[in-house]
């Protein structure tokens, strides 16, 4: 009977079923996710413009955090009708064909300070790959709504394009575009305390 009330204790107690934390709502005007690719030595700058996600992150409760980001792959651009049409066609994003790239984390560690790791899988291509993206976080209390915090994550991923099958055919080698592709995130979000 001992066993049986401290397991429900600790059950009611638990983080993970004490009840469900809030999800944060992302603020597109001041989020953006951005990428930097290096062609024949020089950077082309893009930016993926339509996304949304469900972020669930509590310092004081990782065991619970989780983050689930959709890219809409057909807004991709990188300011260039050419170099967009290239991008978004079968030898690259294929967006047609897969007009989505999602990441998803179910484990966030802290890092010390305000840095933490969110891990989990990028999928882009339908080819889904464990990657660790790094990040700070920042909350504070939100002055435009009483009672909610704001935060702020900033993040830098390095993949390797090749990796998830973008560049086919005559892009598959790296002679023109690199392997190497960065992604930077920044997202604002805001959430009841």
């Amino acid at each position: 009977m001992r066993r049986l009330l401290t397991i429900t204790a600790l059950l009611l107690t638990s983080p993970a079923l004490a009840g469900p934390l809030d999800v944060w709502t992302i603020d597109q005007r001041t989020s953006s996710l951005a990428f930097t690719a290096t062609q024949v030595g020089s950077f082309v700058n893009g930016k993926f413009p339509t996304w949304s996600g469900e972020i669930v992150l509590d310092p004081t409760a990782l065991a619970v955090a989780r983050i689930d980001i959709r890219i809409q792959m057909p807004a991709a651009t990188a300011g260039n009708s050419d170099v967009d049409s290239l991008m978004k066609g079968p030898s690259f994003f294929d967006v047609r064909k897969f007009p989505e790239a999602r990441f998803v984390a179910n484990s966030v560690v802290a890092s010390g300070g305000d840095r933490y790791e969110a891990r989990g899988k990028l999928t882009i291509r339908d080819v889904t790959r464990d990657v660790v993206l790094p990040f700070t976080l920042t909350i504070v209390d939100d002055p435009a709504r009483p009672g909610a915090v704001r935060g702020t994550a900033r993040g830098k991923l390095l993949i390797k394009r090749l990796d998830y099958g973008v560049g086919q055919n005559e892009w598959a080698g790296t002679g023109q575009v690199a392997n190497d592709v960065t992604i930077d995130l920044t997202v604002v979000a805001s959430r009841t305390k």
